[in-house]
């Protein structure tokens, strides 16, 4: 097979592959050879099974490994059934409408700031509790409940599904118009049948196809989470992705071979779990034919509608009461149990964190604004190669790109973060600024091809044509005239890498070897403390962020077409 790199655009999507596929190769290669006792590094040098041995008869290992599937599965289904429920009794509704405008800044939010927030609302101490309290005289002191961290997992499994609804709403939003959903409801209501039985038996089987992969994608983040986990989930003993960090990060060196084969494990585990999932699809499709031939779908109230009201009201407060508790924890001076708000109100943390923050301020807005940079331009340039061989009457195999897009989202960070590591320290580049760059690109490209490849492939070339017919020059065409009308995607794109730059943990304390501080791996490892001024504050600044470019990405549109009505629609 030759590679036909005759035009400069055919080079970008072989170099975008390599980008993310480089070090998720490597690192598979690193962690599984260390798995199988292979690590010359610490002298072990001969093939064993010894990691594993150890692994297994590891007295944490078994309920580390059943709070994982309890939080990892009950987190993706809850966040799957509710999207369909809020789907079924909300779209196309004005109630969906809204909720569709909140979802930008909802997914701005970063995952360890949203779980802080959580924390200061569910604790014991926390404020819904304060609330309760006014309504009660036995709340005088901080109950011993285990209403955040708890043993079951059950804090983690809400937090985790409050935090992916929104993204799985997202992925259906960009499918729904492709499947023609209002038509067919309309159709569904024509012939005598309920919104309910649409969705049920015709829409949903066609949309889950469709948002398999980003389900997937929910599925194996649910499972190997670290942060959130760390944040949120049950201490003892943890989930198994916050035992292989805590193995990785030993000082016993030897402790990284079972590291290394319980990374191995979660990815066989979620493989698993993938594969039975595909394999239930065929008897749920002859199910689903069943229940039609015989008219089983059944005549149920209409639950629909509530709850999808209940849903959205708890998604949408639970993301405003985290965001103002963060506030005001990060503005007060004394706050004391029960009192609902702070005695005294104080700039000092905020004032003090300019000082204490400054690196870790800098080094986030460097990689995350690079990263979205570099991100966007080899993103473009694959679309644009797309146009190329469109044009020229090639096939452009799209599904196979959007698989290989999902591939670094679909495994596991842990299980191969830690094998790069080796790789790099086996070459240099380990805790290096180009090397961290590279790690979090790995995650940062597949989002913004998702986000700016609708869009960009429904432009209509038209304009292009025209442009070139009138100037000459292809460079003139894309730069004056593509990019202005595609400006609003492709800035809600930079915004969206930004965002999932800043909220990568693992490939900043692992690639970057401790020597680069982020918003986030200081909000992580500030939330074991007590200072809960200081892990507001943190928090705080991981959301302002991620909000202002997001802010901008819709401000700079709407400022530059206030007196061109027609393109603002087009673009929007």
């Amino acid at each position: 097979m030759t590679l036909r790199l005759s035009h400069p655009l055919a080079i970008i999507p072989w170099l975008t592959v390599a980008i993310f596929l480089t070090p998720v190769i490597l690192g598979l290669v690193g962690t599984w050879l260390p798995a199988f006792g292979w690590f010359p590094a610490i002298g072990l040098d001969r093939l064993s099974l010894a990691p594993w041995s150890n692994l297994f008869s590891h007295p944490s290992f078994p309920g580390a490994l059943r709070h994982t599937l309890v939080t990892g599965l009950g987190a993706a289904a809850l966040a799957l059934v509710s999207t369909a429920l809020l789907l079924i009794g909300a779209y196309p509704s004005a109630l969906f409408s809204w909720l569709e405008k909140s979802l930008a800044p909802i997914l701005s939010i970063p995952h360890a700031a949203f779980a802080i927030g959580m924390s200061f609302l569910l604790v014991p101490s926390g404020w819904l509790v304060r609330l309760l309290a006014l309504m009660s005289d036995r709340l005088d002191r901080p109950p011993l409940w285990s209403t955040f961290q708890d043993p079951h997992g059950i804090s983690l499994i809400v937090t985790l599904a409050l935090k992916e609804i929104p993204f799985l709403l997202l992925m259906c939003l960009a499918i729904l118009p492709t499947l023609k959903a209002q038509q067919t409801l309309w159709l569904a209501n024509s012939l005598g049948h309920s919104n309910r039985f649409a969705w049920l038996w015709l829409i949903f089987p066609q949309l889950y196809r469709q948002i398999r992969l980003p389900f997937f994608a929910v599925l194996a983040y649910s499972l190997t989470v670290v942060d959130i986990a760390v944040i949120a989930g049950p201490t003892t003993p943890a989930t198994l992705a916050v035992l292989i960090t805590q193995w990785f990060n030993d000082p016993d060196l030897s402790q990284r071979t079972v590291g290394a084969a319980g990374a191995a494990t979660l990815l066989m585990l979620l493989s698993l779990i993938m594969a039975g999932a595909l394999l239930l699809e065929n008897p749920l499709r002859r199910l689903r034919s069943h229940c039609l031939e015989r008219r089983l779908s059944g005549h149920w109230p209409a639950w629909e509608k509530p709850m999808a009201r209940l849903i959205s009201f708890v998604l949408l407060f639970f993301y405003a009461a985290a965001l103002l508790i963060t506030l005001i924890w990060g503005l007060a001076a004394q706050w004391r149990y029960p009192d609902v708000l702070p005695s005294r109100f104080s700039l000092d943390k905020v004032a003090h964190s300019l000082t204490q923050l400054s690196d870790p301020l800098w080094c986030t807005l460097l990689l995350a604004t690079l990263s979205a940079l570099l991100a966007i331009t080899v993103v473009v340039g694959c679309l644009e190669n797309e146009v190329r061989l469109k044009y020229g009457g090639q096939k452009v195999r799209g599904q196979k790109i959007l698989v290989l897009l999902y591939l670094p989202l679909l495994i596991p960070q842990i299980a191969f973060i830690f094998g790069f590591q080796v790789w790099l320290i086996r070459v240099g580049l380990d805790g290096t600024f180009v090397a961290l760059l590279w790690s979090h690109l790995v995650f940062v490209v597949p989002y913004v091809f998702l986000t700016i490849s609708g869009p960009y492939r429904q432009f209509d070339d038209r304009f292009s044509w025209l442009a070139l017919s009138l100037t000459g020059r292809r460079a003139h065409s894309f730069w004056r005239i593509k990019l202005i009308i595609l400006l609003r995607p492709i800035l809600y794109a930079f915004a969206t890498g930004f965002a999932v730059s800043i909220a990568q943990y693992l490939p900043t304390i692992f690639v970057g070897a401790g020597r680069f501080a982020t918003l986030t791996t200081e909000a992580v490892a500030l939330a074991s403390g007590s200072d809960r001024r200081l892990m507001a504050v943190m928090a705080l600044w991981q959301q302002l962020l991620p909000l202002i470019v997001f802010a901008l990405a819709t401000l700079i549109p709407a400022y530059r077409f206030r007196h061109r009505r027609a393109m603002s629609q087009t673009v929007s």
